[in-house]
């Protein structure tokens, strides 16, 4: 599919995208609407050719193309190109619905003026059903060596409409949302305490939490406690043998896995959170779906060890950073459990309405918020304080007090994975005065993520594992 195509297109020039699909949009018009919704430009391709040859000519879709000035500007006789003699060079896209990739149709771009200066973009990659967003970096990364010139015209009509329509889709999902919620605190938190459908705490989960905050244990301890439960022990065996940690032998036994490849810390923390989630059976799939929430986990536990060696003068274990990364939207899959039909409603109006920030969803459609559900979780199971702090205040960036460090570290991870289309954060921006605080900076978080996203097919397959 084309979808696939643009994304590793993508992939390959290390450009960040977000997703947005089952996106029903007619018109340009509509596309260019939906794209105001989100303060994103929508970004319209046309194939023109003449006598030299073919060129792509990209503007902001809410602008008119203005087909002299552009002929003036280029010293061009161009001429609309139907594509017919061009489909396999356009590798399977529709003439109607061209993203722009010069390089990869191996076309030249001209982009206008026009589209300079926005923070972010959107791009058709379906048949307007499907849209990627790239912020300004990336959009510089596509239009390198494009030729920019001034070619359209600006329609103040069409500007208002577009503008009214951005309120008129903010306004119906409010409205939609504003309909009785699926849940409030006062039923979960009844739930939580009578212990009604919501599992007891696992007693190798409670070992495995003494284990840690004593640090008082022998190998041999934490191996027999582990090989007490097949499914943790299985897991971490199959964890362990991913190409993620380029072990190029075969593993058979905990012990292997552990002295091979895991060490005692992050087999330790990688059991703590298989132990705490393997309790939950809620929906596999969807945007909050246990393989979602696991996915998220294994990339967030992977940046935030990283980012916890970067800190100074810290205290800080990296491995703690990598298990509250697994485990930090732990409030999920309790949800998915104890209220199966309800959490299925809401993951699929997450599902419908992508475009919205998932804090919004959940105030107006579920009631409540993952990270209260899962604060009430650590309360409910009697773990350690640590726990109900770093889980409740993950996406808090102003958390001052004990173990604000781990929380200040999963909110930068939160924000840096959400660029990628991974995770939950409410935007992009990264909190300067936490970059300020820890004298870390933005092109070092980068780096850092960069390299996440070229092991993602790894760190999918020991997602994959977690949750099978």
């Amino acid at each position: 599919m084309v979808k696939e195509i643009a994304q590793k297109f993508l992939d390959k020039l290390f450009v960040k995208y977000t997703l947005h699909s089952n996106i029903n949009t007619q018109s340009t018009f509509q596309f260019a609407s939906y794209a105001d919704s989100i303060d994103a430009c929508a970004i319209k391709v046309v194939l023109f050719s003449d006598d030299i040859g073919s060129v792509l000519v990209a503007f902001a879709a809410h602008n008119g193309l203005d087909f002299e000035t552009l002929a003036s500007v280029t010293k061009r006789k161009l001429a609309l190109d139907s594509g017919q003699n061009m489909k396999s060079q356009l590798r399977g896209f529709s003439i109607r619905n061209l993203p722009p990739f010069g390089r990869l149709f191996h076309i030249p771009m001209i982009a206008d003026e026009g589209l300079l200066g926005h923070q972010r973009y959107l791009i058709d990659v379906g048949l307007g059903d499907s849209f990627i967003e790239i912020d300004r970096k990336g959009f510089y990364t596509l239009f390198q060596g494009a030729k920019k010139q001034a070619f359209t015209r600006s329609s103040p009509e069409k500007n208002e409409q577009t503008s009214h329509a951005k309120d008129d889709v903010k306004n119906e999902d409010e409205r939609k949302a504003g309909v009785n919620s699926l849940l409030t605190m006062p039923v979960i938190e009844a739930q939580f305490k009578e212990g009604i459908r919501l599992p007891a705490m696992p007693e190798v989960a409670r070992k495995l939490v003494m284990m840690k905050t004593s640090n008082k244990f022998e190998l041999i301890d934490l191996v027999d406690l582990i090989e007490s439960d097949p499914v943790i022990s299985a897991k971490i065996i199959a964890y362990s043998s991913s190409p993620f940690f380029s072990y190029q032998g075969k593993l058979d036994t905990l012990q292997e896995a552990i002295y091979h490849v895991l060490g005692i810390e992050l087999t330790l923390n990688i059991a703590l959170a298989i132990a705490l989630g393997e309790q939950f059976k809620g929906p596999l799939k969807g945007p909050v779906g246990a393989m979602s929430v696991w996915r998220q986990g294994v990339y967030a536990a992977v940046l935030a060890q990283s980012i916890a060696t970067k800190l100074p003068n810290t205290t800080l274990k990296p491995g703690t950073a990598y298990l509250y990364g697994l485990i930090h939207n732990i409030g999920f899959l309790a949800l998915g459990h104890v209220f199966p039909k309800k959490f299925s409603t809401f993951n699929k109006s997450v599902a419908l309405k992508q475009e919205l920030p998932l804090e919004m969803l959940e105030k107006h459609v579920l009631g409540v918020s993952h990270t209260s559900v899962g604060a009430l979780l650590m309360d409910a199971w009697g773990l350690p304080e640590q726990f109900k702090r770093v889980v409740e205040n993950h996406h808090n960036d102003s958390y001052q007090g004990a173990d604000e460090e781990l929380v200040h570290i999963l909110v930068l991870t939160n924000v840096l994975l959400k660029s990628i289309q991974v995770g939950d954060a409410k935007d992009t921006m990264l909190p300067l005065h936490l970059l300020e605080k820890y004298n870390l900076k933005e092109k070092e978080l980068m780096d850092l993520l960069e390299i996440v996203l070229q092991w993602h097919d790894n760190l999918d397959h020991l997602a994959s594992q977690l949750v099978a």
